[in-house]
């Protein structure tokens, strides 16, 4: 990952390792914890973080929030930084619940162990990857609308590996069950099923939710499916060649023979409906091609694709009564600082 040598914040105090890690939060997280400062500056807890804190709480850039225990959690919230960042439009600033919170340390986690990863981090890069080096069009894109499409709204990193393979990831951050996943997979499917070739990464902090990700994953993708799925064939080549069958029988005796057939040609209907599948389907009438010839033309394009779970080995400070105060680590926060810059809250 590179970092831009952010001159507005060295300006006002941060060291270039201070700044690269504030824009590391500002882009992906909004939130972080001391030990994941001082893992990415390469440092044990001492008076290096103590002095990054105390500064960053006396420019007023950071909140520091309460968590018991002496355990607390620090949100970037300063405007003028994120615009400085060029993140003006950012939510990362905005105040979010527990959940959220632990999602987005876990996401800074992830990254702080992929530093050299190339990472698509925000929703323009990733829309930009998809669209111009992928050749996917803007529809099949997860998106969601609020007055306008908004692409990739979850958030999530998305790696892209150095032969240009997209690594996709979830985190969960204590779900009890499986259906924000399951969710996700849905919204995600058909960007996948364009895609010649992904991997998957799910990162959770028990191995309980990894176990019940790998059984949702292998629902929605079995490998019996991908054997052939493709843009053309993108509920896979067996679902195709049942719908030549189906659609032979019923042209010859004018009815459906089964409750199977008739389920297959209304899913088909709308997925095999190009100047392609129409010549496939006249050479199958008329037996100029079968099955197998057909199995070598789609699975010589499957779509390959590969999971993977990851537990995340750290205990975060939430689902506690969170209360935003000062505390003793940043006790900038108890007063105004004399000290003008362009980057402070006004």
């Amino acid at each position: 990952m590179e970092y831009d040598q952010i001159a507005s914040l060295e300006s006002v105090g941060y060291l270039e390792r201070e700044a690269s890690f504030l824009y590391l939060v500002a882009v992906h997280s909004g939130y972080f914890l001391s030990r994941q400062f001082c893992q990415f500056v390469n440092r044990e807890r001492g008076a290096l973080p103590t002095r990054f804190l105390e500064k960053a709480g006396r420019l007023h850039h950071i909140r520091v929030i309460e968590c018991g225990r002496g355990r607390h959690i620090y949100h970037l919230v300063s405007k003028p930084v994120y615009e400085a960042l060029g993140r003006r439009d950012s939510q990362n600033r905005r105040i979010k619940g527990d959940a959220h919170i632990k999602s987005r340390l876990m996401v800074l986690d992830f990254l702080l162990a992929n530093l050299h990863a190339s990472v698509l981090g925000d929703s323009a890069s990733k829309v930009s990857f998809f669209t111009t080096q992928c050749g996917v069009t803007k529809e099949v894109l997860p998106h969601s609308y609020v007055e306008r499409p908004l692409y990739f709204s979850d958030g999530f990193p998305i790696l892209v590996t150095n032969t240009g393979i997209p690594q996709f990831t979830f985190f969960d951050e204590g779900q009890v069950t499986a259906a924000r996943f399951e969710r996700f997979l849905k919204q995600y499917q058909p960007l996948f099923e364009v895609l010649g070739e992904f991997q998957f990464i799910y990162l959770s902090d028990t191995e309980r939710s990894s176990a019940r990700a790998t059984a949702t994953f292998n629902r929605f993708l079995p490998a019996d499916r991908l054997r052939g799925v493709t843009s053309m064939t993108p509920m896979g080549v067996e679902h195709f060649i049942e719908y030549l069958g189906a659609s032979f029988r019923y042209d010859a005796k004018g009815s459906v023979t089964s409750a199977r057939d008739l389920e297959v040609l209304r899913e088909g209907e709308h997925l095999y409906t190009t100047l392609e599948h129409r010549a496939l389907q006249a050479a199958w009438n008329n037996q100029s091609t079968s099955a197998d010839r057909i199995r070598q033309r789609f699975l010589q394009k499957s779509m390959r694709a590969t999971f993977t779970t990851v537990v995340l080995p750290y205990s975060y400070p939430v689902y506690s009564q969170l209360q935003s105060t000062p505390t003793d680590e940043c006790d900038g926060t108890r007063q105004r600082t004399r000290e003008r810059s362009q980057l402070h809250e006004v």
